[in-house]
């Protein structure tokens, strides 16, 4: 594990995550085999390994605002839980993944931060469990940046009585071997086919 210590979203930051599979897209590189959206990820990854380049990512408002509020809720998180939380640029587990925690909270803890518009941070405090869109990304985290668990947190500053919710997800290694073995086929594959493209004749 190598930590790098440089801003989220710098062009060093870019550089150092470029073609290496990333905690926001463990889902996707899990999915089945042949998926559009799986395929879609691997030609990305793929072209950024052959440019040297960072290929275009999507964006839209909602995750512009996730952006924009991220450090409130980090230091809203810190003020009621009287925590200090660590920050990072990038954490590289091998030359192939790695993640961007959104914070660290001593040698076993950290955070992952959604904003959400106020309808989706009132069904998730109803809910009141980890949203199963973020399971992979979560442990992927703490597998990665060997953590014993991560606090996820929901952050609507509209919703003023209640613009903060809290839920603690512990380490489930099970979880993580299932990360650790279809990540690896992922990859795997990708490596067979940039073989193939770096080897073909014209």
């Amino acid at each position: 594990m190598i930590i790098h210590e440089m801003e989220q979203g710098s062009e060093a930051w870019l550089q150092v995550r470029l073609g290496k599979v990333t905690a926001s897209n463990f889902a996707t590189a899990i999915a089945k085999p042949g998926s559009s959206t799986r395929d879609t990820y691997m030609r990305k990854l793929m072209a950024e390994r052959l440019t040297g380049l960072p290929q275009a990512t999507y964006s839209n408002a909602n995750m512009d605002r996730g952006t924009e509020l991220e450090p409130d809720a980090r230091e809203h998180y810190s003020l009621i839980t009287d925590t200090i939380v660590g920050q990072v640029g990038f954490v590289e587990l091998n030359e192939n993944t790695g993640v961007s925690p959104d914070g660290l909270i001593g040698e076993d803890g950290g955070i992952e931060i959604k904003c959400p518009l106020a309808s989706t941070h009132i069904q998730y405090i109803l809910n009141d469990k980890l949203p199963s869109t973020y399971q992979w990304q979560v442990h992927g985290v703490m597998w990665a940046c060997d953590l014993k668990w991560i606090d996820f947190v929901s952050y609507c500053p509209e919703m003023t009585s209640r613009p903060i919710w809290i839920h603690r997800v512990e380490r489930d290694e099970e979880k993580i071997a299932v990360l650790q073995v279809k990540i690896g086929s992922f990859i795997k594959e990708m490596n067979t086919k940039l073989t193939k493209i770096e080897e073909t004749n014209f």
